[in-house]
């Protein structure tokens, strides 16, 4: 069986990518590298029984010319990082946001482009299971026309200073302690919207469209621990068919973290909140429910191992990502789709900045967007779960 080669940059998010990749019949792990001595110290426990090796820099770790390289460095290294690898002759399954800029977008398209390269946006929130459904009941007119959906990202992190050995601390904890060697890490004054794939990427496969305008709004800066961020925006996006979706993210809110997305229709609505783990819906054909039904559908599928990180949707990103390579088939979410996840983040933060101006977002493709193929990969369910009534105790 032909394995495809793997090196992983960046081993703190990337330990759980080295897992799965490792896990594959189809691949094999051999490196992974990370400046910090505690992060290449938990790979090597991981990688030296498989005969991978740990290296410190990102040079030698394409010097063991890897035929693909999973990218989960520093967010705003990742287009650099990715078109380095391209570049060395590796296919690049990047993490999100994937960009920093909307000129890293383009660079990143130019790159993919003259290298000929497979590239995939690592956005894991799309084979959430229920997103299946909700794919089918669209397909299926359950909804009607869908007029409006909207996504919330809620995810409180603190956290954002690093130590010279890797570890993160507080600001609150480094003035407790006396510390005077952290630096902000680079999601400490990242603009929140700009971490939107999580929550855009979804809806947009689910309604196979494409954004083209937003304005966005900031929250205050009060957060003690975050300063150098918003502490929460929101933008409204009008799609190319017509449809608004209004995507709110906040990571300085103390709260459990989670996603809740909505999806509403002439004729129907749908709610999922991870907390919940069930799918909320009153759609076509439940007119004579007195309130919702609940459907027990949630992150993860039946078969799917959710120790695998995020309800198992890493796994897959694994998986697919290597069979298509392996396929000689284009990624499931490939440069294209992930401009078109992340750029309209980039400007949701400029009309934000500018008090709301609403913003234009241009179309990257060379050729004009025909339809999402994603659904090609992932595939629809035949059967589902029958619906409950769904009591408010």
């Amino acid at each position: 069986m032909e394995k495809l080669r793997v090196g992983v940059l960046g081993l703190r998010r990337g330990m759980t990518h080295l897992r799965n990749f490792l896990s594959l019949e189809e691949a094999v792990v051999i490196g992974g590298a990370d400046r910090f001595p505690d992060c290449r110290e938990r790979a090597a426990e991981l990688l030296g029984p498989a005969g991978g090796k740990v290296v410190a820099e990102f040079d030698d770790l394409l010097a063991m010319q890897p035929a693909a390289v999973v990218i989960a460095s520093n967010g705003k290294l990742q287009v650099e990082h990715s078109i380095r690898a391209m570049e060395a002759g590796c296919h690049v399954l990047s993490e999100v946001p994937g960009a920093d800029t909307a000129e890293e977008l383009v660079r990143l398209r130019d790159c993919v482009q003259r290298t000929g390269k497979t590239y995939m946006l690592g956005e894991n929130s799309c084979f959430l299971d229920f997103l299946r459904y909700w794919r089918k009941w669209l397909l299926e007119d359950r909804f009607g026309p869908v007029s409006i959906a909207e996504a919330e990202y809620l995810h409180y992190l603190p956290t954002s200073l690093y130590a010279p050995d890797g570890t993160r601390v507080s600001p609150s904890e480094a003035k407790a302690q006396g510390r005077t060697d952290c630096k902000p890490i680079w999601r400490a004054d990242q603009p929140p919207i700009q971490y939107l794939t999580h929550d855009l990427g979804p809806l947009l496969e689910v309604l196979d469209d494409r954004c083209v305008s937003v304005t966005c709004r900031s929250g205050p800066w009060r957060c003690e621990e975050a300063p150098l961020r918003s502490d929460g925006q929101i933008a409204l996006f009008q799609t190319a068919k017509g449809a608004l979706i209004k995507i709110m993210v906040t990571l300085n809110t103390p709260q459990p973290g989670g996603h809740r997305y909505r999806m509403l229709g002439t004729a129907g609505t749908a709610e999922w909140f991870s907390y919940e783990g069930f799918c909320r819906r009153f759609v076509r054909g439940a007119e004579e429910r007195d309130g919702w039904e609940k459907v027990n559908i949630g992150a993860a599928g039946r078969e799917d191992d959710t120790s695998t990180g995020h309800g198992g949707t890493d796994l897959k990103l694994a998986r697919h990502f290597t069979r298509a390579i392996l396929d000689g088939k284009p990624a499931p979410i490939d440069v294209y789709r992930c401009i078109e996840y992340a750029l309209p983040g980039i400007l949701a933060n400029k009309s934000a900045e500018l008090g709301g101006v609403p913003f234009s977002i241009p179309d990257l493709r060379t050729q004009p967007f025909g339809g999402t193929t994603f659904w090609e990969y992932v595939g629809l369910p035949e059967v589902e779960p029958a619906g409950e009534p769904y009591k408010v105790r």
